[in-house]
C-alpha cells in the first residue's frame, strides 16, 4: 500500500510510511508549543529532510486541512490566549486564508501592473 502523505510504499496493510509517521508524531508532540523554527530544529534533529517534512505537512487528505494548516492555527491560538484575547482561529479558518492568498484574490491584494 502506497503512504497517503508521500505515496511512498507503506507496508502491506499500513497507510503512513514510517518517516512520514514520525513527522506526523513530532508535530502532534510539538502541538502549539514550539514555532515553526523550532519544529524545523526537532525535524533536523530526527534526520528528516526538508521534502520529507513538506510532504506531510502540505498534504490535503480527503479535502481536510493540511497540518500545516493546524501547527499554524495552534501557533496563532496560543499567542492570542498569551495576549489575553480569545484565541479562534481554525484550522479551517488558516486554510480559506492559504486558499485565498495562493490565488490572488482577497481584499487587498492588487494584479501584477497594478498601483497599490
Amino acid at each position: 500500500m502506497r503512504c497517503i502523505y508521500c505515496h511512498k510504499r507503506a507496508g502491506l496493510l499500513r497507510r503512513v510510511c514510517d518517516t512520514c509517521a514520525k513527522v506526523i508524531a513530532i508535530v502532534e508532540r510539538a502541538g502549539g508549543e514550539v514555532g515553526m523554527l523550532g519544529i524545523v530544529d526537532i525535524f533536523v534533529a530526527e534526520g528528516i529532510t526538508k521534502e520529507q517534512a513538506d510532504a506531510v505537512l502540505d498534504a490535503e487528505i480527503d479535502g481536510q486541512p493540511t497540518l500545516r494548516d493546524k501547527m499554524t492555527s495552534n501557533i496563532a491560538n496560543t499567542l492570542m490566549r498569551n495576549l489575553g484575547m480569545p484565541g479562534r482561529q481554525s484550522p479551517d479558518d488558516v486554510r480559506k486564508i492559504r486558499e485565498t492568498v495562493r490565488s490572488g484574490g482577497g481584499a487587498g491584494t492588487y494584479s501584477a501592473g497594478q498601483k497599490p
